[in-house]
């Protein structure tokens, strides 16, 4: 993938040997942003517009391309000696053919497009470019706030997650310019989307007969399963006994048994 991307954070050299692949790219002495959030807990406004403005520019170079990143968060965004910010990490980047979607499970999920979810849930056939915008927005928001939009973390599943943005409301300062109030609110927009499928709720979403004989088959084989585990109990215990009653025949003791035994002070002859 970063064979196809000619940006400022190109590929230099690329190697491998039998365990290991090698990647060089920029020097990024700068740190990530997750690194410099925990240290300084938020940045100021015109810093943040700086980030989101070089990033957006690395995002629009990237959908020209049709690549979609999918992991656009803090931690993917290095600093340079200068303070330029540049977006890392294309380990889940996807590039789409015209007039394709993506469909897969991917990002990280405090910073995960709806579209993703719903995605994942069966709502949606895919999601395109647009995804990154929404990550972007939660890098916005929690840049200037110390914090994320919403509260959940990984460990949540995507319905909770999705029931958490719907029901949430966006905290914007009433201090901020309109501007960006308006622009945070646009790129985090929580958009109802129809399912692309709604079982009919005035019949039966099942085949009685075929639950009937799942039911019956399920039942037989545990019976077939309880039988033979009893058998082999039966045979078990069977083969204790023969074993308990078995008396091995040992020949060089019998031949010993059957002769008498003498010792006497004579030095044996070893030549």
């Amino acid at each position: 993938m970063l064979l196809l991307i000619y940006y400022y954070n190109k590929l230099k050299l690329n190697l491998q040997d039998e365990s290991y692949m090698y990647m060089v790219s920029d020097l990024l002495l700068g740190g990530d942003l997750r690194y410099h959030l925990n240290q300084q807990g938020r940045f100021a406004e015109d810093r943040s517009k700086l980030y989101v403005c070089e990033i957006a520019l690395a995002l629009d170079y990237l959908h020209k391309e049709m690549i979609v990143h999918r992991d656009v968060k803090p931690e993917n965004i290095l600093l340079d000696d200068e303070g330029h910010a540049h977006l890392t990490d294309f380990n889940l980047a996807t590039r789409l053919a015209p007039n394709t979607c993506a469909t897969s499970f991917s990002g990280t999920k405090p910073y995960m497009a709806p579209e993703v979810l719903l995605c994942s849930l069966g709502y949606l056939t895919g999601y395109d470019y647009r995804v990154d915008w929404y990550s972007l927005g939660i890098c916005f928001y929690e840049m200037l706030m110390g914090r994320r939009p919403f509260d959940y973390t990984t460990h949540l599943s995507s319905e909770q997650v999705l029931y958490l943005m719907s029901k949430s409301l966006l905290a914007l300062p009433s201090h901020w310019p309109s501007d960006l109030i308006s622009f945070i609110s646009c790129m985090l927009r929580f958009r109802r989307t129809a399912p692309v499928f709604i079982p009919r709720s005035d019949r039966m979403n099942c085949d009685p007969i075929y639950e009937l004989e799942m039911h019956i088959i399920g039942s037989l084989e545990k019976n077939y399963r309880d039988q033979r585990q009893k058998n082999h109990t039966k045979d078990e215990k069977r083969m204790n006994e023969i074993s308990q009653a078995f008396i091995s025949y040992n020949r060089e003791y019998q031949c010993c048994a059957n002769q008498k035994v003498f010792f006497t002070n004579q030095i044996p002859n070893l030549y």
